[in-house]
C-alpha cells in the first residue's frame, strides 16, 4: 500500500475505499501464490483513476481480471453514499470506569520492523532467509 501511495504521489486519505480494497486484494492474492507484490506488477492489472474526488484503480484494458466479485460484495454491509449535510455533534457519555476503556492507553506512534508486525499478527510476510526471531523484546 505504501509503495502504491508513494508511486502515484497521493495521501492515503485521498484514496477511495474501493481503491484500497483493490490494492489489498492484489497484495493478498500475490502472497497466496508466493509472488512478491510490487508496484510494477500491480500496474500490470490496474491503472489510476479519479472518481468522485478520490483516487481509485480501474482494470487495465484487456488484462485478465483478478478480482471477480464486485467490491460491494466484499464488504458485508449495505452502504449508502452520504450527501453533504450538517453533522451534529454526538453527545456520548465517556465510559471512564469501564475495564476496556481503562486498559486502552496512549502509545507513541513509530515504525516497527516486520518481525514485530508478524508477532502482532498484522503481517504474514516473513523472509525465509531471515535470522531474526519474530518476538518483541522490551
Amino acid at each position: 500500500m505504501a509503495h502504491i501511495l508513494q508511486y502515484y504521489g497521493f495521501h492515503i486519505s485521498q484514496m477511495s475505499p474501493p481503491g484500497m480494497l483493490s490494492v489489498r486484494h492484489f497484495e493478498f492474492l500475490c502472497h497466496s501464490h508466493g509472488v512478491e507484490p510490487t508496484v510494477e506488477r500491480f500496474r500490470a492489472f490496474y491503472q489510476l483513476i479519479r472518481n468522485m474526488g478520490f483516487y481509485s484503480f480501474a482494470s487495465r484494458g484487456s488484462t485478465k481480471k483478478i478480482l471477480l466479485n464486485p467490491l460491494r460484495e466484499v464488504i458485508p454491509i449495505s452502504m449508502t453514499f452520504r450527501t453533504p449535510d450538517v453533522i451534529e455533534k454526538e453527545e456520548l457519555a465517556i465510559p471512564k470506569k469501564d475495564d476496556w476503556y481503562v486498559k486502552l492507553t496512549a502509545t507513541p506512534n513509530r515504525v516497527f520492523g516486520e518481525n514485530v508486525l508478524v508477532a502482532a499478527r498484522m503481517s504474514d510476510r516473513w523472509p525465509a532467509k531471515s535470522k531474526e526471531v519474530p518476538v518483541l523484546k522490551f
